[in-house]
């Protein structure tokens, strides 16, 4: 009896848990959802943003956070999560900051699983944070890409570049590394139709307007990370509580053949004990 106790016990910890990887797929996929929401509400305001600053950067392409820059130093944002149990999301995006470093780079860890493969690696990072919440507010990124900014005005670096996990689609996200600074108008282009008159200049309004894109840059990367990172737990927790359903499907069955061959092993002895009293 003591081998089906086992079991029981073992498959009343395998279906123990199945709960809490089925309730952490549920959470996941409630921050993703609201994380993809707030995504798609914000792309409208960046796009308009980097298509006003398209039109009006040509009064202003020797601003020091969109002209090029000659000093060689780099400085690399690494965006992973704070928590694991999300795949090989966090593996994925230290891979490919390692595989692209270069002697000149300095890296900032965003996210406590960046820091430790970072320290892992023996590679010094010049910030840590591991303080954003699940949902980024703007606030926030906008924070820390005015501290990017600092950076980058201080002379020691000639371009920030940041490695996270762009949001493509609910289906669909990828490991990417991409530059930050000097900035650049992206994908936006300015919509068919004469030139808007700027009042006042050109120059003044792209003063204005550039580190707002900048800010709403970074916004936009620590959405798709976030909306990203739920997406890959959801993914991960969901396929965790299938395969303990499996396991407790295995289990059960093996419980009911050992439970049997008991039975008739009882069955054998008592038959046995009754022909030898005969």
């Amino acid at each position: 009896m003591a081998n089906t106790r086992a079991i029981k016990r073992r498959i009343k910890s395998v279906k123990n848990t199945g709960k809490i990887t089925k309730t952490m797929s549920m959470v996941a996929t409630a921050k993703s959802t609201r994380a993809i929401g707030i995504i798609r509400a914000f792309r409208p305001y960046r796009n308009g943003l980097l298509e006003v600053l398209h039109r009006a950067a040509g009064g202003a392409m020797d601003h020091p956070l969109i002209a090029p820059s000659s000093v060689t130093g780099r400085l690399v944002v690494l965006i992973t999560s704070n928590r694991g149990l999300c795949g090989g999301y966090n593996g994925n995006l230290a891979r490919l900051a390692l595989r692209g470093r270069r002697p000149e780079d300095t890296f900032i860890a965003i996210g406590k699983k960046g820091a430790a493969t970072l320290r892992y690696a023996g590679i010094k990072t010049l910030e840590t944070r591991g303080d954003f919440p699940d949902i980024p507010r703007y606030e926030r990124s906008a924070e820390l890409a005015d501290r990017l900014i600092q950076h980058y005005l201080s002379g020691n670096y000639g371009e920030v570049t940041v490695v996270y996990m762009k949001f493509l689609s609910a289906g669909s996200q990828k490991p990417a590394q991409e530059r930050f600074l000097p900035l650049t108008s992206g994908e936006a282009k300015p919509s068919a139709g004469p030139d808007p008159i700027f009042a006042p200049a050109r120059a003044l309004i792209a003063d204005e307007l550039i580190p707002k894109a900048v800010r709403a840059a970074m916004h936009q990367i620590l959405l798709d990370a976030a909306a990203s990172e739920h997406l890959a737990r959801q993914i991960a927790m969901k396929s965790a509580t299938d395969n303990a359903g499996e396991m407790v499907r295995a289990l059960t069955l093996k419980y009911n053949r050992v439970r049997q061959s008991q039975i008739t092993t009882e069955i054998a002895e008592i038959v046995g004990g009754a022909e030898a009293l005969n």
